[in-house]
């Protein structure tokens, strides 16, 4: 018996092994991972994208943790900006655009900025808004320790308030949410 549980967790581990390091490949070759979390108690998923962007994470990080800029560097972000600052705790104000007949979508968010050397990480929750719930991060480290290239999460958990149904939701996070790290990407091109 001991010996199959053995056995069993040392194909488990083999298996996970085996499953990062494809996940690495494709992320070094510039391929964008989307993939969804179910959360306890909730129909809608947490969506999470993970890219690689060429360029050190503290350059992506003047991207990601500006938020009075987003409007300019973040896909479908109408408006944005930086309401207040205190140390490491930020609030933002920001719109979503959305295609007719959706109403846009606004929130007002605190959000937690650590500043690395490890790991760069905004994480966020919704003050006020007219989503039912609008949380989420950024996590930038480097990439397979190579200081130049940055291993980007992005993570979010959200729901506009009203009634989108379920399936066009998911359809719509599933699509863009690539789109996220490929703005990303440019803007730190520029």
């Amino acid at each position: 018996m001991r010996h199959a549980l053995g056995t069993a967790l040392l194909l488990t581990l083999t298996l996970a092994a085996s499953l990062a390091s494809a996940n690495d490949e494709k992320l070094a070759a510039g391929e964008i991972l989307v993939e969804t979390q179910d959360v306890s108690g909730s129909d809608i998923p947490r969506m999470i994208v993970t890219g690689v962007i060429d360029a050190s994470p503290a350059d992506v990080w003047k991207i990601v943790s500006d938020c009075g800029n987003y409007s300019r560097t973040m896909p479908r972000i109408k408006e944005s900006r930086m309401v207040s600052r205190d140390g490491d705790t930020v609030i933002c104000e920001t719109v979503v655009g959305l295609p007719f007949p959706l109403s846009d979508l606004r929130s007002t968010t605190t959000a937690t900025h650590t500043e690395g050397p490890v790991e760069w990480r905004r994480q966020w929750t919704m003050i006020e808004g007219n989503y039912r719930f609008n949380e989420g991060y950024w996590s930038l480290k480097s990439f397979n320790g190579h200081n130049d290239r940055t291993l980007a999460v992005y993570s979010v958990y959200a729901a506009p308030e009203g009634s989108v149904p379920g399936w066009m939701r998911r359809r719509a996070q599933e699509s863009s949410m690539p789109g996220v790290i490929e703005a990303v990407r440019e803007a730190v091109a520029k």
